[in-house]
């Protein structure tokens, strides 16, 4: 069974799921939950933060993103699911295998996977290539040359975050790399157009790359998707721009 917290009222009729990020934890939301649940204090939402399959106590698991997507729906049930960076790709295998579950889809950092045979099978051995190093570095070595990539440019992760970070196992993390990384998920691009629950993309101002992909993703989903970006932001904005993000979150659930 996956780890998991929960906040606020177990019986509310407003549930928000909040899925991380590679080599994070659920502990890595608690620090604005307060400020998501402020914004939706009229529906005294109950939220609840999961560990990945890898990750936290949940380090043991080893699944692929679609059996991630059905432990998590059946833990968490019928909610508006948030995911960040492999958590949106989670959250996304979410809502197409269990439509019904999914209230509101809110993506931040998202892709839908790489389009060609080729692309997945570099990904896989690069992916792979990274998995090694995990087991044959120290965590925190990793995890400090890992935060420093260029898609992270503009946050750097706090005392907290890093703690958060360096609780995870490695052997955890490698595997995770293997069985749910982008060079394993299926090209879901032509299967966005299923999407009809109310979806939310986000993007950094700063991140072309993933802004790019969420227009096109925007374009195939249809009316339903919305489209933000957060100025001066890069990838990692439910970190980098906590008070924004939370704000547009929370407008959109109000008003969907």
């Amino acid at each position: 069974m996956l780890g998991f917290s929960s906040i606020g009222p177990t019986t509310s009729r407003e549930k928000i799921v909040l899925i991380h990020g590679f080599t994070q934890a659920k502990e890595i939301w608690h620090h604005f939950v307060p400020k998501l649940v402020q914004g939706l204090s009229v529906l005294s939402p109950q939220v609840i933060s999961v560990d990945l399959p890898g990750h936290g106590e949940s380090s043991s698991e080893t699944c692929n993103l679609w059996q991630a997507a059905q432990q998590i729906v059946e833990l968490c049930g019928e909610a508006t699911y948030i995911g960040y960076s492999l958590g949106a790709r989670v959250a996304l295998h979410c809502a197409l295998q269990s439509p019904r579950s999914v209230k509101r889809l809110i993506l931040c950092g998202a892709t839908p996977g790489l389009r060609s045979n080729e692309e997945r099978q570099a990904r896989r051995v690069a992916d792979e290539n990274i998995a090694q190093t995990i087991e044959q570095t120290p965590l925190a070595e990793f995890l400090n040359n890992w935060a420093r990539q260029a898609i992270f440019e503009g946050y750097v992760p706090d005392e907290m975050d890093m703690s958060i970070r360096l609780t995870n196992n490695p052997s955890g993390l490698a595997q995770s790399l293997r069985t749910m990384g982008t060079g394993t998920q299926e090209d879901l691009w032509n299967r966005l157009s299923e999407l009809s629950m109310p979806v939310l993309l986000i993007t950094g101002e700063d991140d072309h790359k993933f802004s790019q992909i969420a227009v096109e993703m925007k374009a195939l989903i249809g009316t339903a998707a919305q489209h933000a970006q957060v100025s001066h932001s890069g990838h990692s904005v439910p970190f980098q721009k906590p008070t924004e993000f939370c704000s547009v979150v929370s407008q959109f659930i109000l008003s969907r």
